[in-house]
C-alpha cells in the first residue's frame, strides 16, 4: 500500500504545478494589461491582449514541462 500512496502524491503535486503554471502567467498577463490601461487610458485594449498572452504563455509552458517537446537536449554547455 505504501507505493499506491507514493504515486498518489506525486500526482497531486503534478496537478498543483500544472494549475500552478496556467493561473500564474494568466494572472502576470492580466496584471500587466491592467496597468498597462490605466496608464496609457485605453481601458479593455491591453487587458484582453495580454490576458491572450498570458494563458498562451501558460499552455507553452505546460507543453515543456509536461515533456512533450521531444528534441535531445545539448550536454555539451
Amino acid at each position: 500500500m505504501p507505493r499506491l500512496k507514493g504515486e498518489r502524491a506525486h500526482s497531486h503535486q503534478w496537478g498543483l504545478r500544472v494549475g500552478t503554471e496556467i493561473v500564474a502567467s494568466t494572472m502576470l498577463g492580466l496584471g500587466a494589461g491592467f496597468v498597462l490601461d490605466r496608464w496609457l487610458d485605453t481601458r479593455p485594449l491591453f487587458l484582453l491582449l495580454f490576458f491572450a498572452f498570458g494563458v498562451a504563455a501558460g499552455f507553452i509552458n505546460l507543453y515543456y514541462v509536461m515533456g512533450l517537446d521531444h528534441r535531445p537536449e545539448n550536454k555539451d554547455d
